[in-house]
């Protein structure tokens, strides 16, 4: 046998796909089963939730005929999702065509059943309209039971037409709805147009008639606006019917409100309470400042006007060279404010909309602009360019205006100039002999030009006082003081194109006029060593004066016979005012020393005069200065002078040395020896020289060692403080601050300086190490400083008077306006109590320089709770010594505002308030009344009684506050248009009950509504809710009337009569002298006249067996059928404004006198059929003794009137009732 062939695929028998999945529209690798089968129960689930709801709406339709397509519809959708079902396959979901049609017959019969139930009824009242109840039964006149109406004739003829009235709705306006508010610029005042809108309801205006009170002269004017002066706007999108937007213009500031509006039909138009404000727009402007620069340090105030509507706000910004700082300014306003706006912050965006009825409002002199000046104190610190610039200015009203004219104002703040002399106290200038002047260099800051006084002191003055002051000016900052004669020149004064400025050190400079320089030589020939009759060369001392170096200049002659010949030239260059040199001639011979040309720094090419000096040409001690004495020394006049010598040879040793062309001689028996210089009481240099020196042997040895030079200072070193001659020593700072004391030091730095704090701590000694001449004490701590000593690079010298005071500034302070709090024992500011809900503010009092700022907390402190929960944290910053800050009063409790820090101008850094300064309030919660929730449910009550019968039950009340209370409420009537007022005192519980002793006059709806209560807080509340209304029905006393008051009827009518009380009714009657007893379910008795004669009714009474009445004389007679025709038997639709009046003719067929009834139902626009639907019968009335064949029914109210009983001197109809 052949084997079998396996599936194509590789696959088994497992992996073949079933036959219901190969059916499927959609394969799962597209959509997967379980979520197509999830998407078809959706859509089924989706579909019948729709036709549940479709089936409600037939359910609760006016008219269940509107409906009737909603059957057909879900057939349609039911039959079109089966179909697709079908076609989609799903599996689990496959059905045959067989199943398919069967579950469409099944959804078809449900669909008829749950909609055939209303289409029942309509059937029934289509037929009921053409048979009457001639297939039902009705009551027997006769022997008061049913019976068949099928042999009573009902002819609809009888009663024809209906009129229909339709009351157009009124035309109203509503003045700025959306609660906008305007600003007109002042200068634009009369020219710029303001466009207010108005909102009108199904009205075009003819003429609009618009009051402007003026907040200034608080008079009023009305301007009436027409034609082209309405300008109408574009469709408005609001979704409303007939509802249009119209602007007017204004040009003028005030409170503007609708007086009237007349339509283009000539009717007035009814006006909502509403006010547009349009203010003047706030502006704000710098006054010119008397100057545009200003030196560093200077203070100055800064005045700006602000114009609008108070209380103003301003925000502005300081540039300090480009460098910006954003600061405000709130609650600018007059002092003693009584503002509405002060209390709405946020400005009128926030108000509540009652802000923008005349009735919130006694007066609106409030809207008037304010001018105010603000001073803003400032210090310019730093150089450099400052510029204040006004960002925004907001009025009370939340009107924002950024300026841009008059609001900027620039200063240029100039550093203070400076000078002082580049001269060198070791280097003094030199005017030198046969010159006419010299230049001092100065170094001059600031802007040119520069004025600069200095004083002159003469280099020979005996004194001070004899020193003689000059002023010069300068152009250029390279330039330099002219001196014409030597002495001390000192600068007092320095002054720039802007600021007077500061001398800084060096301020003096001596200038000197140094001697031609001279030169002393003495010439010893040196002998030679081995022959003492021999020379060997010369040995020359020279002693200089003048100003080293020196340089003097000779030439060796050599002289044979008669010729000369110059052997050579030397210079001889001298730091110093003695020098030794010598010269050996290099042979024998006569040698001749010429001295030609003699220099010092100062002196050029000058005649030596030495005579030429001849000689013919034939160990010794030594001496040299040792340490410090190898250099040059400074020191001061007075100061003792040591200079250490180092010897060689035998000694003892004679040392001879000169000091100032005095020799001196010492004896010393070691190798050092130390010179002891006399003090030196005059200043400049002076020359110590060693001279000769010899030793044991009688040796001696003209010395050439280095010279020690003395640089003896005239001036010690001195510190003092620096201060302005005005102003004194003394400098106030904020505390916590640095104060800087500026220092003038003389001599060559670095300097050691030493100082105390008189005040605090004297015995404690500060240090300091400058280097700079003007330096500054850095100080943290108030009290007087002095300077103790003061030591240079080279002596110790003197610390001068006076003594620098350093001051706090006075801190800022905060209190509260005492006249609007108490002070508690515990330091607590107690503000009166308010009720919840009222407005409340407190004035705060700032002492300091402004603007000021304060931050406090504000604390809702629970009852028996010691510390509250923190509700917020605010900021008041003021120009004004004198600002306001709102109090919560939106929730009872008791809350707490503690200030906690505070600045002003000189204090920017927040300082702490200890202890915080701290304010309570008591806010009263509003007390609250309402019906007790076991009393809340309708009552009944009978006419005739009182409202605190048994039948009505007790009333009780709940109040809630503090006792006593007073309570108001109101009784009204529902056909009363306001009702009386009762008020309760002296309520002294929470729960109370409430007897009212006025009598039930008339029946229907009584609403007993708690309008108001007050506490002993002298806290009042509105009552409002459903728990603060009750309903009392007041049911009449059961009656029973004939809805005809004629007497005559005609066989086969519908006898009917109106019962009032609470059903079922039980009737007693009696017909042709035969007592019969019914029951009425309603309040209307309907029985069929099936038999001739007299019915009279006994008695009627209501379901508690209460209220019965006993009629007397009510007697029928049937006669025969009259007919009616309301407009001629047509139907008629009038529409009319509301309060027009229309006429409905009723005319009638039969034997007068006529009394008919005709009842106003409710009508209902169908707008998808376009026609009026007859609803629920909102009022019957009956109309009596009608001679003539034509009756009128006037009315203006809106429904659809028509006549439903009739009956002339004999008969009425209808017959029977529907």
């Amino acid at each position: 046998m052949q084997a079998a062939q396996q599936p194509q695929g590789g696959g088994g028998r497992d992996t073949a796909i079933p036959f219901t999945h190969q059916r499927a529209l959609i394969p799962a690798s597209t959509i997967e089963f379980p979520t197509q089968r999830l998407y078809a129960t959706s859509a089924f689930i989706l579909l019948q939730a729709l036709k549940l709801y479709d089936v409600y709406l037939v359910y609760t339709a006016h008219y269940p005929e509107e409906q009737s397509s909603k059957l057909l519809k879900w057939w349609a959708f039911d039959c079109l999702y089966l179909f697709v079902l079908w076609i989609m396959q799903i599996p689990w979901l496959q059905f045959s065509k067989f199943k398919t049609i069967a579950l469409a017959i099944l959804l078809a019969t449900i669909d008829l059943f749950i909609f055939s139930i209303p289409s029942a009824a309509i059937t029934t009242v289509v037929l009921k309209a053409l048979l009457g109840d001639a297939l039902g039964k009705q009551i027997s006149v006769s022997r008061g039971k049913m019976i068949n109406v099928k042999d009573v004739v009902f002819d609809s003829s009888h009663i024809l037409g209906r009129h229909t009235v339709h009351i157009l709705p009124y035309g109203t306006a509503k003045l700025n709805p959306g609660d906008e508010i305007y600003c007109i610029p002042s200068n634009e005042i009369g020219s710029k147009n303001i466009y207010v809108p108005i909102v009108l309801n199904n009205t075009i205006p003819r003429t609009i008639s618009l009051s402007r009170y003026d907040f200034d002269t608080e008079e009023s004017v009305v301007n009436q606006y027409s034609g082209g002066d309405i300008h109408r706007a574009t469709e408005i999108g609001h979704g409303k019917h007939d509802l249009e937007h119209y602007f007017v213009r204004v040009r003028h500031p005030g409170v503007y409100k609708l007086e009237s509006i007349i339509s283009k039909d000539g009717l007035d138009v009814r006006l909502y309470n509403r006010l547009v404000y349009v203010f003047v727009c706030p502006t704000a402007e710098f006054l010119p400042a008397p100057s545009t620069d200003y030196c560093s340090g200077e203070k100055d105030t800064l005045q700006f006007r602000v114009t609008g509507v108070p209380p103003l706000r301003v925000e502005y910004s300081r540039y300090v060279n480009d460098r910006r700082a954003k600061l405000k300014m709130d609650r600018i306003q007059p002092e003693n404010l009584d503002s509405p706006l002060a209390k709405i912050p946020g400005g009128l965006e926030n108000a509540e909309p009652a802000f923008f009825t005349s009735a919130h409002h006694t007066s609106f002199n409030w809207g008037a602009s304010a001018q105010l000046t603000i001073n803003l104190q400032h210090t310019f610190e730093n150089t450099g360019d400052y510029k204040y610039m006004i960002d925004r200015v907001i009025d009370g009203a939340g009107n924002v205006m950024e300026p841009v004219d008059s609001a900027v104002a620039h200063f240029d703040v100039h550093k203070q100039p400076a000078v002082s002399f580049e001269c060198k106290a070791t280097d003094p200038v030199k005017l030198l002999i046969g010159e006419q002047s010299t230049q001092l260099p100065l170094s001059l800051k600031g802007d040119s030009p520069w004025e600069l006084e200095y004083e002159y002191l003469a280099e020979n003055a005996d004194s001070a006082a004899s020193a003689t002051r000059h002023k010069t000016k300068i152009s250029t900052d390279k330039s330099a003081l002219q001196a014409r004669a030597p002495g001390e020149y000192k600068l007092l004064r320095v002054s720039d194109k802007f600021c007077r400025g500061d001398i800084l050190f060096p301020s003096t400079c001596q200038v000197i006029q140094p001697p031609l320089p001279a030169v002393g030589l003495e010439a010893t020939p040196i002998p030679s060593e081995c022959a003492g009759d021999t020379e060997i060369g010369m040995r020359f001392a020279a002693d200089f004066q003048g100003t080293p170096p020196f340089a003097l200049e000779y030439r060796i002659i050599k002289q044979n016979g008669r010729s000369k010949t110059v052997v050579e030239k030397k210079r001889e260059r001298v730091d110093r005012s003695r020098h030794v040199f010598t010269y050996l001639p290099s042979s024998s011979g006569e040698y001749i020393y010429e001295f030609t040309v003699l220099d010092d720094r100062n002196y050029k090419n000058r005649n030596p005069e030495i005579q030429s000096i001849k000689q013919v040409v034939h160990p010794q001690p030594d001496a040299k200065f040792t340490g410090s004495a190898k250099s040059a020394l400074r020191t001061c006049v007075g100061d003792d002078i040591e200079l250490p010598v180092e010897l060689s040879g035998t000694g003892p040793f004679v040392l001879t040395w000169a000091l100032a062309n005095q020799t001196y001689t010492d004896t010393i028996t070691g190798n050092r020896h130390v010179i002891h210089v006399p003090r030196l009481s005059r200043a400049g240099h002076h020359v110590v020289s060693l001279v000769k020196i010899q030793d044991a042997n009688d040796c001696i040895k003209d010395l050439e060692a280095r010279d020690v030079i003395i640089d003896v200072r005239r001036d010690r070193p001195k510190v003092f403080f620096y201060t302005d001659e005005e102003e004194g020593a003394l400098a106030l700072v904020a505390e916590g601050e640095k104060a800087r004391l500026p220092l003038r030091l003389t001599g060559e730095g670095p300097w050691k300086v030493t100082y105390r704090n008189v005040d605090k701590d004297p015995k404690k000694i500060r240090k300091l190490l400058l280097r700079d001449p003007n330096a500054e004490i850095e100080v943290t701590d108030k009290g007087q400083y002095e300077l103790l000593s003061v030591e240079d690079a080279i002596c110790k010298g003197d610390a001068l008077p006076p003594l620098y005071t350093v001051e706090w500034i006075d801190k800022p302070k905060l209190s509260i306006a005492e006249d609007m709090v108490s002070l508690r024992d515990d330091g607590v500011y107690e503000r009166q109590a308010v009720c919840e809900g009222v407005s409340d503010a407190v004035d705060i009092i700032f002492q300091g320089q402004g603007p000021f700022y304060t931050s406090y907390s504000q604390h809702h402190i629970l009852p028996g709770k010691r510390d509250g929960m923190l509700l917020s944290t605010e900021e008041v910053r003021s120009g004004v010594s004198k600002t306001w800050i709102g109090m919560q009063t939106q929730q009872g409790g008791k809350y707490r505002y503690s200030f906690n820090e505070i600045s002003d101008q000189r204090y920017m850094n927040p300082l702490k308030i200890r202890p915080p300064l701290v304010v309570e309030q008591t806010v009263h919660s509003l007390p609250a009344v309402k019906f007790a929730s076991k009393s809340r449910y309708e009552r009944t009550v009978c006419v005739g009684d009182t409202f605190d019968s048994d039948d009505v039950g007790a009333i009780w009340l709940e109040l809630k506050g503090q006792a006593p209370f007073t309570v108001r409420l109101g009784l009204k009537h529902q056909s009363e248009p306001y009702g009386k007022t009762v008020l309760l005192e002296n309520i002294e519980t929470n729960k109370y009950k409430l007897e009212l002793k006025d009598e039930v006059l008339a029946p229907g709806q009584y609403d007993l509504q708690l309008l108001s209560v007050r506490d002993s807080n002298g806290c009042t509340a509105g009552a409002s809710g459903p728990e603060t209304l009750l309903i009392i029905d007041a049911q009449d006393i059961a009656t029973i009337v004939p809805t005809e008051t004629c007497a005559e009827h005609c066989v086969g009518d519908t006898l009917e009569y109106s019962l009032s009380g609470i059903g079922p009714f039980t009737i007693s009657y009696q017909f042709n002298g035969r007592n019969e007893k019914i029951k009425s379910a309603t309040s209307r008795l309907t029985m069929i006249a099936d038999k001739p004669g007299n019915l009279t009714i006994i008695s009627v009474g209501d379901q508690r067996n209460k209220c019965r009445s006993f009629p007397k004389g009510m007697t029928k007679v049937i006669h025969q059928v009259p007919s009616s025709l309301v407009s001629g038997g047509r139907e008629v639709i009038e529409s009319i404004q509301e309060g027009e009046m229309v006429q409905a003719t009723v005319d009638l067929v039969g034997t007068p006198p006529f009394d008919f009834e005709w009842q106003r139902s409710e009508t209902i626009w169908d707008s998808n059929k376009k026609r009026y639907f007859k609803g629920d019968v909102l009022e019957r009335h009956t109309v009596h003794n009608v001679e003539d064949h034509h009756y009128a029914i006037n009315t203006s109210v809106e429904g659809v009137i028509e006549v439903v009983r009739l009956k002339d001197r004999y008969c009425q109809y209808p017959r029977q009732h529907l």
